[in-house]
Formats: C-alpha cells, structure tokens, sequence
C-alpha cells in the first residue's frame, strides 16, 4: 500500500497542475475561497465564483441560483422616482425577495440605497454607466445568478412570463437572450459574429446566464472595468462585444419591445395580447396604471390611474416631456397640436 502512495500522489499533482485556470474558483457566500468549481455544477456551491478584484455585495447575497434584475440608477431625483415606480409595482415580489438590484455611483444617497441598491465606485454621470454594468457584471457572476436580467429603469416587465421562459433554459450553457441586431459594422469589428450578426438592443434588456457571466470575468473584475471603463461605445454594444468575444450564443428574443409607445391603445394592446415580456420608455405615472392593467385592477383603481397618466386623448403625459415628438404624433392623430 505504502508503494501504491507515491505513484498516486504524483498523479494527483500532475492532475492538478493540468487542471484548467480558467475554469472558475468557487467562494462561500461570504466570499471565501472554498474549492474550484466549474460551470456545470448542480449546487448552490458550484455555482459561484470567487471573482479576482471583487468583494460582492451582503445586497446581492440572495441571487444564487436565481432570476435577477438588475437596473442602473443615479443620484438624479427623477431616475429615483422611475426606481420607486419599478419597486412599487413589477419589481416588487423580486424586490421583496432578494432579486432585484439598482446599481447606483458612489455618490449615491444613503437615504436612497436601502436593501435593494448596490454602490459603487463608479461616476453618476452618462459615461460611468459602464462602469456601473461592469461592478454589476462581477457581482453576477461571483454571486453565481442563475440568469441577469440587464434592464433600465423605465422598463416595465413581466417577471412571471420570464420566469417561465426560463424555468427550462440551461443557465450552465453560455447564452444571452434579447433583441439582436444593433451595431453591426460599427462596432467589435475585430469579431466576426458582431460583423455579421450584430449586438444586442439594450432598450429592451438582456438576460445572461450564469455561465456566459462566469466567462465574461475569468480574467477577473479589474480586467473586465478595463475595458468598460476605456470605451465610448454604448455600455449594450460593449457587453455584447465581450459575450461574443467570449463565446456567448446571442439569441433573438420575441416580445421584447424597445420602441417608445405614446397611446393608451398601444399599451392595452400588449396587456391583452398577453405576450409581452417588456416594454420600455414607461414613465412612472404610466407603469402605476399599466401595472394595475395587467394585474386585473377593478375600474375605480384604473380609472385615476389612468387619469393622471394620459390626457383626454390617451396620450402619455410622461412623453411630453422624455419624448415630445412621439407626444406631438399622438396629439396630432387626433387633431391637437402637443401645446393643446
């Protein structure tokens, strides 16, 4: 027996000199190394990933394993007022367990934070929003999510028929869901897939999965905000760039709508088709009734809902001001000019 332990120590040595760096080192959800695991395991351990430069967040300590969304704030008032409309009406089961995030810069108010915010180092400013998907990126993957859903704050989602979509998804296999398309032939043009496929959409969102989060930090979190944070390229056009590059399979994703919508008709429209995983350029005063329209709200709860979110005409009050030309159209149709 004693011979047999040479040998097989040897073995063993080899075996691990040979292993892999990249396959990824697994971490205790207090972020401590505890083994190195890999991306196709079948338990909570196996599914983080001690992320190089990284310390994660006690915010993100119920993503294991989990559904996730994730949006970008700012220490601007009326991004925190679309924040508490998210929270007060789709985001609020996630919310309430552990599963959605807002990513907020460093300068970010304590008043604001609560359980539900991430700070980070980064700027508040348009070019920090990098920075800030970066920091949410290697939280991601260190915390081992099942799947990211990358959104922005005035998106309305419906978390039920997402989860659904992905309850026989693989989150192990590096895929990335969204609206595919954009950029192509301005920018990654040193991949070949961006050349001719394009990136992702980000009006609409993305969901990454463990898996292709995983690869996207196996270099570490300060290599991966090198390239954020050196970029002028929209922050959706960089991630979709890095997946690519780093092997993520970008597929089409029906039902995401990335296009403003004005009408009160247009938004009843995708509440009765019953289809609609997201829509986006939701003002707060329109997601409150949009909400309750999906919810099955008695009329005596729409109706002031309704009341302040559109005008006479059913056009979106919210849009005069986020986006008037769509508002004009809408008051055009029916025979006003967009000062009436």
């Amino acid at each position: 027996m004693r011979s047999l332990l040479l040998p097989a120590a040897l073995v063993s040595a080899c075996a691990a000199i040979h292993t892999s760096p990249r396959v990824p080192p697994v971490q205790d959800q207090d972020g401590l190394l505890i083994g190195r695991g890999h991306l196709h395991g079948n338990t909570s351990m196996d599914a983080t990933m001690a992320v190089k430069g990284h310390t994660v967040s006690d915010v993100s300590s119920s993503w294991t394993r989990k559904v996730v969304y994730a949006i970008f704030t700012s220490a601007i008032p009326k991004y925190h007022a679309s924040l508490l409309a998210e929270m007060d009406t789709w985001a609020a089961r996630p919310a309430a367990e552990g599963r959605y995030v807002a990513v907020g810069g460093s300068n970010y108010p304590d008043e604001w934070a609560g359980k539900n915010v991430l700070k980070s180092e980064c700027g508040d400013g348009m070019p920090s929003i990098s920075c800030k998907e970066a920091t949410l990126l290697s939280e991601g993957a260190a915390r081992g999510a099942d799947w990211l859903y990358v959104i922005g704050e005035d998106n309305y989602v419906h978390t039920g028929r997402i989860e659904e979509f992905l309850s026989d998804k693989d989150p192990d296999v590096a895929t990335t869901y969204g609206v595919i398309g954009c950029g192509k032939g301005l920018f990654c043009q040193d991949n070949e897939g961006f050349n001719s496929q394009g990136g992702i959409c980000g009006g609409s969102g993305y969901i990454i999965s463990r898996a292709a989060l995983q690869q996207l930090l196996l270099d570490g979190a300060p290599a991966l905000h090198a390239i954020y944070d050196n970029t002028r390229w929209p922050n959706d056009m960089t991630t979709s760039c890095q997946l690519r590059k780093t092997g993520s399979k970008l597929v089409w994703m029906d039902n995401f709508y990335g296009y403003p919508m004005a009408e009160r008709s247009e938004y009843e429209g995708h509440a009765r088709g019953g289809t609609f995983f997201t829509v986006h350029y939701v003002d707060p005063a329109t997601m409150r009734w949009f909400h309750a329209l999906n919810e099955g709200a008695a009329a005596s709860v729409l109706k002031p809902l309704e009341e302040e979110a559109f005008d006479h005409d059913g056009c979106s009050r919210g849009m005069q001001t986020k986006m008037p030309i769509k508002f004009f159209q809408c008051r055009e149709k029916f025979g006003h000019s967009a000062l009436e």
